[in-house]
């Protein structure tokens, strides 16, 4: 198990700014409403501060307004950006037709922080699913839809581990079982969950393949043609045999259940892989998460409760690079699915890992081999229990590195109809970003090569994305928990496991039955 540590000196200096960012609220109590535009009569006018939302992810702080039925919305106050950086300071008038919520907040803190985070009351109108597992609620980053010969399937879900602004990034998927039927690819970007979506692109890159193989990318974002490809003979984990789960990508995954008494406790997977061929090889991995890190990521916010303003606003703020350090204690401290080999002298040496974050959609990723593997070779793969579903493994010779064609939209539909150049330009990289809010969904069109049917694709994204904030999550805030996440990562995944294992049985059916919106 790798866990990220911070030097003495960023870890003492990370600590205090939690302290000072829990102690500067720890006093304030938040009691939030939210109200639809048609609700606008509602809206409690003894409230500290008005958030107005707006559809293209800006969010107005007023500290005084009055709400007019037809002109819709006038006070004074600031506006901050997608990122919640400050734009305008002043009095505004705001109509209703470019409103999506309306938000009330009734404590006084700097309107910076009360600009960070939504809080909703929304989900507990949602279905009894989520009711009962508010930890399993639905929640998902963009996730984009690609026709398999079937049917719109989800193949990719962008930059999942993007959960503040000062945590985007680029990321690259494979749409592995797209199946082009003309030139022109059609590809649905959507927003099925209670977030926030700021998208900076999302363009194609085309790999050509050879007639007989087919292009990986590793972690690092590099591309290999090969062939060759042959999965292993037999494939071992400690439950027994999981050959035929591993034999392609079809969803028929492997999959254990966690540690009752420590979320990061480890399992191996035994693999052997017959008539190897010469040269230089890779593995690919066909995989994703289980439900855990979301349940994790969840109970996060519930224990930062009413001042997850002032957390991220102090990720957003920060300048010594604590949002990277958050990120790897976050996610880093459960680790990756690693991939050792067994070499000549019986050693078992690591090659590399995977660890793409999202339980959405397959990952299929590779991972080049620096080992010289005999005619039969043993790998290891050795991953958190409960936490990885593994799909698909395979060995494949690597016959060269290629560069990848970019290709941007072509064209933007809104909704079913409603043709958008702004949002093809804001989705190109040009303009924008693209904000989305729950329910919205874009149809992309990619114009391909005349060839099409020789090349790889993959979606290369980059961005972030704000959760919403569920009331029935606040009720546990709890700021020594919040910063143990941080502080004590090992401490913390042995506390949450008991509550963990209470809903894991429940957890998949509550997740998927439990979205805004279906698409």
């Amino acid at each position: 198990m790798n866990y990220f540590t911070l030097s003495k000196k960023s870890s003492i200096a990370y600590l205090l700014v939690s302290l000072l960012l829990v102690g500067g609220c720890a006093s304030n109590r938040v009691n939030r409403q939210t109200y639809r535009p048609a609700e606008a009569r509602k809206v409690d006018k003894a409230s500290q501060f008005l958030k107005v939302h707006m559809s293209n992810g800006y969010v107005y702080v007023l500290n005084s307004w009055e709400i007019d039925d037809t002109a819709g919305v006038k006070g004074d106050g600031k506006l901050f950006d997608y990122n919640r950086d400050l734009v305008k300071e002043g009095s505004f008038q705001i109509p209703f037709r470019d409103v999506s919520l309306f938000e009330t907040n009734e404590v006084n803190p700097p309107p910076q922080i009360v600009a960070m985070s939504l809080v909703t009351g929304v989900s507990v109108a949602l279905t009894l699913y989520c009711i009962a597992n508010p930890k399993a609620c639905f929640g998902s980053c963009p996730t984009f839809y690609v026709w398999d010969g079937k049917r719109m399937q989800v193949q990719a879900e962008g930059f999942s581990a993007s959960i503040a602004p000062a945590l985007e990034e680029r990321d690259i998927d494979a749409l592995y079982l797209a199946r082009p039927t003309n030139r022109d690819l059609e590809m649905w970007v959507t927003n099925e969950a209670l977030e926030t979506h700021v998208i900076r692109y999302a363009a194609l890159l085309l790999a050509r393949r050879t007639e007989n193989g087919r292009v990986f990318v590793t972690p690092s974002g590099e591309f290999y043609q090969t062939d060759s490809i042959s999965g292993p003979a037999t494939a071992t984990a400690e439950e027994g045999d999981c050959l035929g789960k591993l034999s392609a990508v079809d969803g028929n995954e492997y999959f254990s259940t966690a540690d009752s008494a420590n979320l990061a406790s480890t399992e191996e997977i035994q693999l052997r892989f017959d008539r190897v061929p010469g040269g230089n090889l890779g593995l690919v991995l066909g995989y994703r998460q289980t439900l855990l890190t979301t349940f994790l990521f969840y109970q996060e916010l519930a224990y930062m409760g009413n001042s997850v303003g002032y957390w991220i606003a102090g990720l957003q703020q920060d300048k010594l690079g604590f949002a990277k350090a958050v990120k790897s204690q976050l996610w880093g401290a459960l680790g990756a699915v690693e991939v050792l080999v067994q070499d000549k002298d019986g050693r078992w040496i690591k090659e590399g890992e995977v660890s793409e974050v999202g339980p959405i959609a397959t990952n299929v990723e590779m991972i080049p081999l620096n080992i010289a593997l005999p005619e039969s070779a043993k790998i290891k793969l050795r991953l958190t229990r409960g936490l990885w579903r593994l799909d698909y493994a395979a060995l494949a010779r690597i016959t060269a590195r290629v560069e990848p064609e970019r290709i941007l939209p072509k064209s933007v539909v809104r909704g079913d109809s409603i043709v958008d150049n702004k949002a093809k330009e804001e989705m190109s990289g040009i303009a924008g970003p693209l904000v989305t809010l729950p329910g919205d969904k874009y149809s992309v069109i990619y114009r391909l090569p005349e060839d099409y049917r020789n090349y790889e694709l993959f979606l290369d994204t980059k961005g972030y994305y704000l959760e919403w904030m569920r009331k029935e999550w606040a009720d546990e805030e709890n700021a020594g928990m919040a910063l143990m996440m941080f502080s004590n990562p090992g401490k913390y995944l042995r506390i949450l496991a008991p509550e963990f294992k209470k809903i894991e049985p429940q957890i998949e059916r509550s997740f998927w039955s439990s979205k805004y919106v279906e698409h």
